[in-house]
């Protein structure tokens, strides 16, 4: 562990004494010691990927990139919405839709280095992923839905 990224280290060390091995870690080596620890979760037969995003500020960074171009053609105005419903009704986390398009999960944690505990984020990824578990099927049928049809007045 050559960068003096204490988050990262910390949870470089929880996820050996966990025997987790599902985790790759890239070191950026830029001016905030960025760490980025990277895995999938396995979520309606899809492998959706995770980046952990750790440094020397008081942010950490979970984002779990939940549908590539989810935003696109008629079903915009309906899937903006449907997200917007999401964010209202959970507040330990958020959606946003990223530059290329992708449906992105989001979770900001703020603790200083020396207070990061990382059973948090091991504790946001599981709330993140039992919530997609449930939400994934509904979220997957408002994305692929087809267009509106022009519905009659009466």
């Amino acid at each position: 562990m050559q960068n003096s990224n204490m988050k990262a280290d910390k949870f470089q060390e929880f996820l050996d004494s966990h025997q987790i091995t599902c985790f790759g870690r890239e070191e950026k080596n830029d001016d905030l010691h960025t760490v980025i620890f990277r895995t999938n979760l396995g979520v309606g037969g899809q492998q959706l990927p995770v980046v952990l995003v750790t440094d020397d500020s008081l942010h950490t960074l979970l984002q779990v990139r939940v549908v590539p171009a989810a935003v696109q053609g008629v079903n915009s105005q309906t899937v903006l919405f449907y997200v917007n419903e999401l964010n209202r009704t959970y507040k330990s986390f958020k959606y946003f839709i990223s530059e290329d398009n992708a449906l992105i999960l989001d979770v900001c944690l703020t603790a200083a280095s020396e207070q990061c505990e990382p059973q948090l984020v091991s504790l946001g990824l599981d709330i993140m992923l039992r919530h997609l578990q449930e939400e994934y099927p509904a979220l997957m049928r408002v994305i692929w839905a087809e267009a509106p049809q022009n519905k009659k007045r009466g």
